[in-house]
């Protein structure tokens, strides 16, 4: 065991009868089992001279008790004669059983509420154990079962003798209330990851007036080591209750309003109680419609498939139920996908649009803010006092230049004939202030200027 060593030395008389020397060997077989959630069981065979020399006595079994939920113990066996004790035999470990799920919370006809016992150590995931119970039904304790001894429910379904199953595999530890029979679908991670063909587990609806059990298995990492916990208290569903005024629609497990494209196939589901023999019929637009029957469950159900041919495919399929004394109907509706799914695509692109104005307007500011920065305030200065000044001393021809320091590139300076050359009026340049005599006006009265 953990932290100490247990031996059988004290038992010696019940495992080997006295001899005249010690054993050869150890004893054989040893199989640990847990019991509960406080308790080992250990089962042995003698050592194999014992067994030839049959002086020793048929398989033997200890009980440990005390000992603490959820942990795991290793146990090792030896025997011994009043000459001294043999060799231990291989160290084997084993968990006990977890804290038990307490008693369903709330009941209906085909489900029970179980609060669960969340493990408060690490868990890649964990089994929900289920089993119809029988009266005065002794059941085994949940570590005895092998995971390949854990059915589904269609096979415990089929069987005359009811069989723990598997109703559900959780990976959250925040799952800690369960409805049994909820009619839901859950897979093994680990199948995943192995490629397993297994469609998953279905937690199908239980029977009314039935009593049920559960048990979680946790699995502590990818290694497949695992305990389980103990057996909840025993749970019963209501019982069998007709609704007065005919059959009544089971709307928790039937078909409501969907969505489809066009090409899609859709199954549609109606699921009802009432007196026995209950018949479904189904029709849409007053044309009627072949649908398969369920009769095996403790309700009955119709399943409608539906493929989505064009336009007319669209609307309400009404299922007619009938029971031995009255009917009533189920309507289901198909609406037509409107493609909701691309909203979120236009509102990005919108988005997306807003972004790019706002950076080509930001460039354009920049863009004028820069040509606006390359006219030097000294240059207008210069060319506002030169203004001035041509404007007071029009005949001066000083005034009527500008300062050309090095800037060729922007004004072209007087050009006077070098050796040789002729003085040509057309080579000479200035900025010439324009000076108007009374004869260049015209009489604004004719003109209107």
């Amino acid at each position: 065991m953990v932290g100490s060593t247990w031996s059988a030395v004290e038992e010696s008389e019940t495992v080997v009868r006295e001899k005249k020397k010690a054993p050869e060997g150890p004893p054989l077989n040893v199989k640990v089992t847990a019991e509960s959630s406080s308790s080992l069981s250990v089962t042995w065979e003698p050592p194999e001279k014992d067994k030839k020399n049959e002086q020793t006595a048929k398989e033997k079994m200890l009980v440990i008790a005390s000992l603490n939920a959820s942990t795991k113990y290793y146990v090792r066996v030896l025997a011994s004669t009043k000459v001294g004790p043999g060799p231990y035999s291989e160290s084997k470990g084993k968990f006990t059983n977890g804290k038990q799920p307490q008693v369903s919370t709330n009941e209906t006809e085909y489900t029970l509420t179980f609060p669960l016992q969340i493990p408060s150590r690490n868990f890649t995931h964990f089994y929900v154990v289920a089993l119809k119970l029988k009266d005065g039904q002794k059941v085994q304790s949940p570590a005895s079962y092998e995971n390949n001894e854990l059915v589904t429910y269609a096979e415990t379904e089929k069987s005359s003798d009811p069989k723990p199953y598997i109703a559900a595999v959780l990976t959250s530890k925040d799952e800690n209330m369960f409805t049994l029979g909820d009619g839901r679908n859950t897979s093994n991670p680990t199948s995943r990851r192995r490629r397993s063909t297994s469609s998953g587990y279905y937690n199908g609806p239980l029977e009314p007036g039935t009593s049920y059990s559960i048990f979680q298995r946790i699995f502590i990492n990818d290694k497949s080591e695992y305990y389980s916990t103990d057996w909840s208290p025993a749970s019963k569903t209501v019982g069998d209750v007709l609704v007065p005024g005919g059959p009544r629609v089971l709307t928790n497990m039937s078909s409501g309003e969907t969505k489809a494209k066009e090409s899609d196939l859709v199954n549609l589901l109606c699921s009802a109680q009432g007196e026995l023999p209950i018949t479904f019929t189904w029709e849409k637009d007053q044309k009627s419609l072949e649908s398969f029957m369920e009769t095996e469950k403790p309700h009955r159900s119709s399943l409608l498939a539906v493929t989505v041919k064009d336009q007319t495919s669209f609307g309400k399929y009404i299922s007619h139920i009938q029971d031995q004394f009255q009917s009533t109907i189920h309507t289901i509706s198909i609406q037509k996908d409107t493609g909701e799914k691309y909203l979120a695509g236009i509102i990005v692109l919108a988005i997306l649009l807003v972004i790019s104005f706002v950076i080509i307007a930001y460039f354009i500011y920049q863009n004028r803010r820069l040509k606006s920065l390359k006219a030097s305030p000294e240059n207008k200065s210069k060319d506002r006092n030169n203004s001035e000044e041509i404007d007071k001393n029009p005949d001066n021809d000083d005034a009527n230049y500008e300062d050309m320091e090095n800037e060729e590139s922007t004004y072209t300076a007087l050009k006077k004939p070098g050796p040789g050359e002729e003085e040509n009026d057309s080579h000479l340049y200035a900025h010439l202030h324009e000076v108007h005599t009374d004869t260049d006006y015209v009489n604004q009265k004719q003109t209107g200027f």
